[in-house]
């Protein structure tokens, strides 16, 4: 468990902070508080807000402005000054924010004491950065969320639907492909790179394991060269390959393929479930969990550490959306902005923001929650899958472990999805200079791709070459 500064350091970390002032909020006499949350829930947050400034007579007006959740931290990071006082992004965005002077951390004691009480442990190893060589809370969850699958209950079986092979069975019968994806970046490829055993959730695949919350740390471990990880790839080649089986999103978008029948299911998040609703009707809509998928001898060939008839699920990135408070409001309105986020994230709020928005509640215990409202009529059937499956597909996977922004936009932007996505497709992998890889079918093939990928993660740049053996298990 992290431990927190003094209270000596607290309050001198606070004045150091202060100077950070006259931005968004501008001086003191500046009386309006502005909040940036989700598009989807900003009439929801305004009236929450409304009511807790009259009940705590506030002397600020608080002001919340719907956003496009995923394009918030490029928007604080390109002007500060012109952000809100406080803004939501997901959590993967915490240490960019905090290298760059964008984020104030949070140093209230009560505050604290209720992200310690409430949070899971996998949340709680991703919300901090380093200031100053110390460990500090910056980003505060009140939302958890996780990829899973949306089908057509038309066409498809709740039993066909729990497999890849029963998707691919509706598939036939239908004339069409089992399963698309809403895109083909690091995030969304997630569900094919950290499958699991369904025997006891293992895996070799490692990401930036042991990285330091530290611009210029530590990148940890990374590893993707098991066998495992190589059966899967070659799994999924062979799946693409299948007349009923994966595709990628036409260029009218994943929605229209649900609607038009060009795919039966597509793996998504809960921001996708009007847009799934509307292609499909609600009647339709199917919520399960990312389906399991069996190795086949192909697949296995040539490998020791899996065989053929090994079960995989599909795995996910299981995250948080925080609060975080921008380090150019105003610094008189430091424990006032500290005050509303402990309001905004609380239990209460959060059950509040789940029957009004779907959003899922982040803290331990939220299922229980989630089911008396079921239970009580407040949900529809597809409504309480929409959480309960997103609550049982974290147990499938992990946070996004990107601790500082280097680590963010190596994972993201240096290729390697690109690469994943090549092998797939067995087309040459996106490389440059003398590491050009053509031939991408063989298994040698696949090991090179996944080096690469692994290699990206860590430098950020293409090897010079590859190494004489390639790397198997971690």
């Amino acid at each position: 468990m992290k431990k927190f500064i003094s209270v000596l350091m607290v309050v001198l970390m606070a004045c150091l902070l202060f100077g950070c002032g006259g931005g968004n909020g501008g001086s003191s006499k500046n009386k309006e508080i502005v909040v940036w949350v989700g598009e989807e829930s900003a009439d929801f947050y305004q009236e929450i807000c409304n009511k807790y400034a009259e009940e705590n007579e506030l002397p600020y007006t608080i002001t919340v402005k719907g956003m496009d959740t995923g394009a918030v931290a490029g928007t604080v990071t390109n002007d500060p000054s012109a952000a809100a006082d406080i803004y939501t992004v997901a959590h993967d965005n915490i240490g960019k924010l905090a290298s760059t002077q964008c984020a104030k951390p949070f140093t209230d004691e009560a505050l604290i004491a209720q992200v310690l009480a409430d949070n899971p442990a996998s949340f709680q190893n991703v919300i901090y950065s380093t200031l100053d060589g110390k460990q500090y809370l910056y980003g505060v969850p009140y939302i958890s969320q996780a990829l899973f699958m949306y089908y057509n209950k038309e066409k498809v079986s709740e039993e066909q639907a729990q497999t890849f092979e029963g998707l691919r069975e509706a598939a036939q019968a239908a004339g069409t492909k089992a399963i698309t994806v809403t895109g083909d970046d690091g995030f969304n490829m997630s569900f094919a790179l950290l499958a699991t055993n369904v025997v006891d959730h293992s895996t070799t695949v490692k990401i930036f394991e042991g990285a330091e919350a530290v611009s210029g740390g530590s990148k940890g471990t990374s590893n993707c060269q098991g066998d495992d990880t190589v059966a899967v790839v070659r799994w999924l080649q062979d799946y693409a390959e299948d007349p009923n089986g994966f595709k990628w999103a036409s260029s009218d978008g994943w929605d229209a393929d649900l609607r038009n029948g060009g795919a039966l299911a597509v793996i998504g998040g809960a921001w996708h479930y009007n847009t799934a609703k509307a292609a499909l009707g609600e009647s339709n809509l199917g919520i399960a969990l990312i389906p399991t998928f069996t190795l086949t001898p192909k697949a296995c060939e040539g490998l020791e550490g899996v065989k053929a008839g090994d079960t995989f699920r599909g795995g996910t990135f299981a995250d948080c959306k925080v609060f975080m408070i921008n380090a150019h409001s105003d610094a008189d309105k430091y424990s006032a902005l500290q005050d509303i986020v402990k309001y905004l994230s609380s239990k209460e709020v959060q059950n509040e923001s789940y029957l009004n928005c779907l959003n899922v509640p982040a803290y331990v215990g939220a299922s229980e929650y989630i089911k008396s409202c079921y239970d009580a009529g407040k949900l529809t059937e597809s409504e309480y899958n929409l959480a309960a499956k997103q609550v049982e597909m974290a147990e499938w996977g992990i946070p996004q472990p990107f601790l500082t922004g280097s680590l963010n936009t190596y994972y993201y932007s240096k290729n390697a999805p690109a690469v994943f996505r090549a092998m797939i497709d067995k087309t040459a992998y996106p490389t440059t200079g003398d590491v050009l890889v053509e031939e991408t079918e063989s298994l040698e093939g696949v090991r090179k791709g996944l080096y690469l990928m692994e290699y990206l993660w860590m430098h950020g740049v293409n090897p010079d070459s590859f190494p004489e053996d390639l790397p198997k298990q971690a």
